[in-house]
């Protein structure tokens, strides 16, 4: 096999990754719904995390309240601005675009489907959100589709290292919509769903541009860390959903320590959002998007 023919199939390969990443998430983006909102034990799940926030004290539910305070339509245009600045400047107009439709594509979906397309009917259960339809969460959209097209952007290099301050970041406003009771858990976790299709796709479209460009051997890969960290928390998160539900089942809910409800709830947005970000690193590795080509001849000469 040629090198072309080798770099072809690479690209095919990748290309397959991302699609199927893509189309994983929409399938647990339509799951979560019809679990966590279209079902009474679904409505009581997140009702009982929402009540566990109780556990929590004041001064922290004011920081989450600050750190919400930084996502807003300006600071999206500023954030969002600077990103898309920062791939012109690097002389990738394809990955400046595909930043800019990952942001707006992303926002946008989660706004249609929270009110026009997913509603929330009515099952008896009362939260502090009474009948409010907030499923996906739109701060958790904007902070991880900021995170996401910032990972793309970045040089391969130091893509990861961006995309782990980005998801800190994601992290920190997903636990925080729901310390502050702005949305139920299963929120947060449906935008990082939204955001993980439209970034899977972008980066699809993108790596056909890339043909040609020698993976960078400097990449540090630090997604398997990510995963493995992301999956515990999921597993410690679906340990404590089991056990919940269990009590709802046989109408125990007194039982358990509803702390440990809103724990449980921190751990599964945490999880789906380093595991997110891991699979996009993974599909991503050492690819050099949307390179200049006087880059891609220098680097095919080295």
């Amino acid at each position: 096999m040629t090198d072309v023919e080798r770099v072809d199939v690479e690209v095919v390969d990748r290309g397959r990754m991302l699609v199927s990443l893509a189309g994983a998430a929409v399938v647990l983006l339509g799951v979560i719904y019809m679990l966590g909102v279209r079902t009474t034990w679904g409505q009581r799940l997140d009702a009982t995390a929402l009540s566990g926030r109780s556990a929590l004290r004041q001064r922290t539910i004011d920081a989450a309240g600050q750190l919400l305070d930084t996502i807003s339509i300006s600071s999206l245009f500023l954030i969002g601005g600077l990103i898309v600045l920062i791939a012109l400047a690097r002389r990738r107009p394809f990955l400046s675009l595909g930043a800019g439709v990952v942001i707006a594509g992303a926002c946008t979906t989660t706004e249609m489907l929270k009110h026009v397309i997913l509603t929330r009917p009515d099952l008896g259960i009362v939260d502090p959100l009474g009948r409010t339809p907030s499923f996906p969460s739109g701060h958790t959209t904007v902070a991880f589709s900021l995170a996401m097209a910032a990972m793309l952007v970045a040089p391969s290099r130091f893509r990861s290292v961006v995309g782990i301050v980005g998801s800190l970041y994601a992290i920190g406003v997903g636990v925080g919509v729901v310390a502050t009771a702005n949305h139920r858990p299963s929120d947060p976790i449906g935008a990082v769903m939204v955001v993980t299709a439209w970034a899977a796709v972008v980066a699809a479209a993108l790596q056909t541009v890339s043909v040609g460009t020698p993976r960078d051997r400097d990449d540090r890969r630090v997604s398997p860390a990510l995963a493995l960290g992301g999956a515990a928390l999921l597993a410690f998160a679906f340990v404590g959903l089991v056990v919940t539900a269990f009590a709802i089942k046989v109408d125990r809910l007194g039982t358990i320590e509803l702390s440990g409800a809103f724990a449980g709830a921190c751990a599964a947005i945490t999880g789906a959002v380093l595991v997110a970000m891991a699979s996009l690193l993974y599909c991503l590795r050492g690819v050099s998007l949307d390179p200049p080509d006087d880059e891609i001849v220098a680097a095919n000469h080295t």
